[in-house]
C-alpha cells in the first residue's frame, strides 16, 4: 500500500485560491517564460458597469479550456486581459444611479467635469471587481498585459488611428439621417438597436380630400415633415401622378409640396401601394430623398421629442404622442382618416435606455465604407469581404475563418448591406474625438492644436471604435515587440449577437492599418440563457451569481457545467442541476485518482507501460482513442463533445471497468499510474483546479499547466476491444438476471455459460466474470442444455443460466410481480386517457404533454420487461 494521504472528499473552497495565486507567482502566464511557436489571443473585454456575470463565465471557461490545451501543446501562449470602459452603457448606468438618488438630470446638475470625476469612480471600482471575478473563474491570463480601452495607451493608438483615418478621407462629418435616443441624448448605431414587438395603431389617411393617393402610417405626426410619395412605376392606379407636385394643408407651418416619385422598392401589393415619405424622420425615406433632393427635407421633431415649428403653430412645442393624438383627431374630423387598425408593430429600440429610437437628422462623424482607401483599390466594405472569402490581397493565408460555417453567411450578408457608420455619440464618458474647430479652420489631432480660439468637438467615438482595436492596440501598435510577435492573433471566441457590433469592426481596422486579419479562426458559440430559455435579465429576476455557484460547487463544476451539452453556435440553458452533475463528476474523478495513489507501492511518472493481459490492452488501446479524439474536437472547437469523451472514459471504463478488473488481476501499478497521468493532463484545460491540486502527488516540482499533451503509444488492439465491450456486455447481463430475479447482489449465484465459439475466451477470462458478476461456481460448456429450474439471458453468441435454486421461490415471486404488473397496467391507462384526450393536449403546456409520453413509454417497456420475467418463472 502507498504511504500517499489524501483527503477522502474534494473541497473545492480550500484549494482553489491557493492554487491560483502559485499558477500566477509561477510566470508561467507569461509567454515570455515558454517556448514554441505562438498562440495568441485577446480576452472579449468585459464592460466596466458591473459584476461577472454567468455570460462572462460561459466565455472565460471556452477561451481558458482553449488556452490551457495550447500551453499543454508546448505553445507560447498569451492571453491578454482587459476591459472595456463601454462609454453609453456606463454613463447610463451612472446617470439613472444618480436618478435614482434623487438626482433630475445629471449633465446639468453636475456639469461635464464632475460627472465624468463620478464615472470614472465607478468604472475604477467596478473594473476592480470583475478582474479578480475573472482570476475566480481559473483564467490563465498574462496578468502583466492587463489592458484597458480607455487607458493612457489604447487612448494614443484611437486618436492615432482616427487622424489617419480623417486624412485618408475615410472619416468625414455630414448630415444624414442617424438613430437617436431621446432618452439618452444620444445617436446610436443600427447594430446597437433592440428590436421588440408593440401594439400599436395604424393610421390610414389622405393629406386632403382631392388628394388622390391613401397613405398609411404609424406615426402620423411626423406626416407633417412630408414631401413626397412613392409608388411603384408601374403601378397603374398612380401611374398618372408620377412627376407631379401636389400642394395640400394638414396644419403644418405652411401646406406642404407633397412630390409624386416612383420607386421600384415600393410593394404596389402592401397597405395602399404607395409610401408617406418623410426625408426627415426615416433613414430610407432619407435615402429617397438623396436621389430625388428636389423633395427637400423638413425636420419636425426635434432631439427633446417635441415639435419644431416647422410643424405648425398648432402642434410646436407637444410631445411627439400628444400631437400624434392631435393631429389623429383633426384627420378624423376632417374625413380624412379611411381607417385606424391596431396592429403588432417591430419597434426599435435603444439596447441601453430603452426608449423608442427616432429617426433623427443631423450632422455627426461617419466612417466612410464605401470610399476606396487610398493606394488599396479597394473600398473598407471590400477589405472586409475579403478578409474572410479570398484573404486580403488574395492571400489565403490572410483570411479568417469562421466557425461554424453558418456564420459566415451572417456576416457576409451584413457586409452587402453596410451603410456608413456613425461614430460620433452626444455622451460625456468616452474618447473625445480629435477635432478642434476655430471660425472656419479645422485640425485633427491628438493634441490641441497652438493658438486660442480652438475648440473640440464637445462629442466622444462610438466604443466599438476603441474596441474594434483590441487586437492590436493590447499589443502596443506600432512599435512594441508584442505587436511583431503576436499579431495577427490566433483564435477568438464570442457570441453571434456581436458578430456585427465586434468582429466586423476588428476586421476592418486590421485590414485597413496592417493588411492583416485580426484573427487566424474565431469560434461564434451561441447565448446562455436560463432554464426556460429566456435570456437572463435583471427586470426577469433570474440571474445567478457566479461566485454563488462556485462557493456552493467549485469552479471546475461551473465550468465543465458551461460547457457540456451544447453545440457551437447554438443556444444553451443552464440550470443549477447540470453543476450538481458536473460537480459528481469531479468528486468522482477525485476519488479514481485517490484509490490508485493511496494503492499503487510508489508515486511516479510512467513514460512506458507494457500490457501483459487483455484487460491491459483493452484500456491502454481506448485510452489512445480517446486522447486522439479529445484532440481533434478541441481542434475543431467542439468543447462539448470534447468533455463527453472523457467523462464516459473515466467513469464508464476506467472507474466501472479497468478499476474494478485491477482488483481481481492485480499488479497493474504501472498503467494505472500512467492512465492517471494521462487523463489529468486530458483534463485539466476543462477542470484545471482538481487536476493541479491531484498533480502535486507526483512531486514533479513542475506545474501540471505546462506539460506535455500526450500522444499516442504504441498500444493499439481493436480485437482486444471487441472481445473486453463483449464480457463487459455479458458481465452486464448476468448483474440484470440476478435484479430482475431478485437476488442480493452480494449473495453469490451459480452460472453456466454456453458458446459454441468463444469458449476459450470465455475460459481465460474466468477470473474477471467471477469476480465481477458474484460467481461461486462458473461453468463454460459447449453443450446447450438449458438447466433445471433456471433464468436465462443471451449475449451476443453467448447463453446465460442462472441457477435459482435456493435463490427465489418461485411461487411468492410470481404473486409479487403479478401485483407489480397490475399496478404498470393500471397506471399506463391513467396516462393513455390523458393522451386521447385532445382538449388536454391542446391546453396544457408542451413540456407537461412531453412529461407524460415520456412516462408512457417508460411504462410501456417496464410492462414487458415485468412479463418477461413472469415467462421466465412459468416452468418452475
Amino acid at each position: 500500500m502507498g504511504k500517499i494521504d489524501i483527503p477522502k472528499a474534494y473541497d473545492a473552497e480550500s484549494v482553489e485560491d491557493e492554487i491560483y495565486s502559485a499558477w500566477e507567482k509561477s510566470g508561467l502566464f507569461n509567454p515570455d517564460n515558454l517556448e514554441g511557436e505562438s498562440f495568441t489571443v485577446m480576452m472579449p473585454p468585459p464592460n466596466v458597469t458591473g459584476v461577472l456575470h454567468l455570460g462572462h463565465a460561459f466565455e472565460n471557461s471556452l477561451m481558458d479550456t482553449m488556452v490551457r490545451y495550447q500551453r499543454l501543446q508546448g505553445k507560447k501562449v498569451l492571453l491578454v486581459p482587459g476591459t472595456d470602459h463601454a462609454a453609453l452603457p456606463t454613463q447610463a448606468r451612472v446617470e439613472d444611479n444618480l436618478r435614482k438618488e434623487g438626482m433630475k438630470n445629471p449633465r446639468e446638475e453636475l456639469g461635464r467635469e464632475k460627472l465624468l470625476e463620478k464615472i470614472r469612480a465607478y468604472a475604477e471600482d467596478s473594473k476592480g471587481t470583475i478582474l479578480s471575478q475573472i482570476r475566480k473563474m481559473g483564467t490563465s491570463a498574462d496578468w502583466s498585459r492587463l489592458a484597458y480601452t480607455f487607458d493612457d495607451e489604447r487612448s494614443k493608438i484611437v486618436n492615432i488611428v482616427f487622424k489617419k483615418m480623417y486624412d485618408d478621407g475615410l472619416i468625414y462629418r455630414g448630415y444624414r439621417v442617424i438613430n437617436w435616443s431621446i432618452l439618452g441624448q444620444s445617436t446610436a448605431s443600427d447594430d446597437e438597436l433592440e428590436h421588440m414587438e408593440r401594439k400599436t395603431m395604424l393610421y390610414t389617411f389622405k393629406y386632403g380630400k382631392d388628394f388622390p393617393i391613401p397613405i398609411a402610417t404609424t406615426l402620423p405626426e411626423t406626416k407633417l415633415g412630408d414631401t413626397a410619395v412613392a409608388v411603384h412605376p408601374d403601378d397603374a392606379r398612380y401611374k398618372q401622378y408620377i412627376g407631379q407636385v401636389l400642394e395640400v394643408d394638414i396644419g403644418a407651418e405652411k401646406p406642404l409640396k407633397i412630390h409624386v416619385i416612383a420607386d421600384e422598392h415600393v410593394d404596389p401589393k402592401y397597405g395602399t401601394g404607395a409610401l408617406g415619405v418623410t426625408p426627415a424622420h426615416g433613414s430610407a425615406d432619407f435615402e429617397m430623398y438623396e436621389k430625388n433632393p428636389d423633395i427637400g427635407l423638413i425636420q419636425v421633431v426635434g432631439q427633446d421629442g417635441k415639435m419644431l415649428p416647422s410643424a405648425g403653430k398648432e402642434y410646436a412645442g407637444l410631445p411627439y404622442k400628444q400631437a400624434r393624438e392631435k393631429l389623429v383627431e383633426w384627420l378624423r374630423d376632417e374625413g380624412l382618416m379611411i381607417s385606424e387598425e391596431e396592429i403588432t408593430h417591430n419597434v426599435a429600440l435603444s439596447d441601453r435606455f430603452k426608449d423608442e429610437i427616432w429617426p433623427m437628422p443631423m450632422d455627426q462623424w461617419f466612417i466612410d465604407v464605401k470610399k476606396e482607401v487610398p493606394g488599396r483599390g479597394k473600398s473598407l466594405k471590400d477589405l472586409m469581404r475579403e478578409a474572410v472569402t479570398t484573404g486580403l490581397s488574395g492571400d489565403p493565408e490572410k483570411k479568417t475563418k469562421i466557425l461554424p460555417v453558418n456564420f459566415e453567411k451572417v456576416y457576409l450578408n451584413w457586409i452587402d448591406n453596410l451603410h456608413d457608420w456613425c461614430i460620433s455619440r452626444q455622451i460625456w464618458w468616452g474618447h473625445r474625438i480629435p477635432i478642434w474647430t476655430r471660425h472656419e479652420e479645422v485640425y485633427c489631432g491628438a493634441e490641441a492644436p497652438e493658438g486660442d480660439g480652438w475648440q473640440q468637438d464637445p462629442d466622444t467615438l462610438d466604443t466599438w471604435f476603441s474596441s474594434g482595436m483590441w487586437p492590436f492596440s493590447t499589443l502596443g501598435w506600432p512599435d512594441n515587440k508584442d505587436f511583431k510577435t503576436f499579431f495577427p492573433t490566433t483564435w477568438m471566441q464570442m457570441g453571434y449577437e456581436i458578430i456585427q457590433l465586434w468582429m466586423a469592426r476588428m476586421i476592418l481596422f486590421s485590414a485597413y492599418l496592417h493588411n492583416e486579419t485580426p484573427f487566424k479562426d474565431v469560434y461564434i458559440h451561441g447565448m446562455l440563457r436560463a432554464k426556460d430559455g429566456r435570456k437572463f435579465s435583471k427586470s426577469l429576476g433570474n440571474g445567478l451569481d457566479p461566485l454563488e455557484i462556485i462557493k456552493k460547487y467549485g469552479t471546475d463544476a461551473l465550468r465543465l457545467s458551461m460547457m457540456t451539452g451544447v453545440s457551437p453556435g447554438s443556444d444553451s440553458k443552464f440550470y443549477e442541476e447540470k453543476v450538481e452533475s458536473a460537480q459528481h463528476l469531479v468528486n468522482k474523478f477525485w476519488n479514481i485518482a485517490r484509490y490508485i495513489l493511496t494503492t499503487v507501492e510508489k508515486v511516479e511518472r510512467k513514460n512506458d507501460v507494457e500490457a501483459k493481459t487483455l484487460a491491459d490492452e483493452w484500456i491502454l488501446t481506448r485510452l489512445n482513442e480517446v486522447v486522439s479524439s479529445t484532440s481533434e474536437k478541441i481542434e475543431r472547437f467542439d468543447f462539448s463533445a470534447a468533455a463527453e469523451e472523457l467523462r464516459e472514459f473515466t467513469w464508464s471504463e476506467l472507474a466501472d471497468g479497468y478499476l474494478e478488473i485491477a482488483k481481481i488481476e492485480k499488479g497493474k501499478d504501472d498503467i494505472l499510474l500512467y492512465i492517471l497521468e494521462t487523463l489529468l493532463i486530458l483534463w485539466h484545460p476543462f477542470i484545471p483546479f482538481v487536476t493541479e491540486e491531484l498533480w502535486k502527488q507526483f512531486e514533479t516540482g513542475e506545474f501540471l499547466m505546462v506539460q506535455k499533451w500526450p500522444v499516442r503509444n504504441s498500444y493499439v488492439s481493436v480485437d482486444a476491444v471487441k472481445k473486453v465491450v463483449g464480457l463487459r456486455e455479458l458481465i452486464t447481463a448476468i448483474r440484470n438476471l440476478r435484479l430482475e430475479n431478485g437476488i442480493e447482489p452480494k449473495k453469490m449465484v451459480d452460472i453456466v455459460l454456453v458458446n459454441t465459439e468463444d469458449s476459450i475466451l470465455l475460459e481465460s477470462q474466468r477470473a474477471i466474470i467471477q469476480g465481477l458478476a458474484r460467481i461461486e461456481a462458473l461453468s463454460v460448456t459447449t453443450e446447450s442444455t438449458k438447466p433445471e429450474n433456471a433464468a436465462t439471458s443471451v449475449v451476443g453468441t453467448t447463453e446465460i443460466f442462472l441457477s435459482l435454486d435456493g435463490l427465489v421461490d418461485a411461487e411468492a415471486e410470481k404473486v409479487r410481480l403479478g401485483k407489480e404488473l397490475e399496478e404498470a397496467e393500471k397506471y399506463l391507462k391513467g396516462l393513455k386517457s390523458k393522451l386521447d384526450n385532445k382538449e388536454f393536449i391542446s391546453n396544457a403546456p408542451e413540456q407537461v404533454v412531453s412529461d407524460i409520453r415520456s412516462k408512457y413509454e417508460d411504462t410501456e417497456k417496464r410492462i414487458q420487461k415485468i412479463k418477461g420475467q413472469i415467462k421466465g418463472l412459468v416452468s418452475y
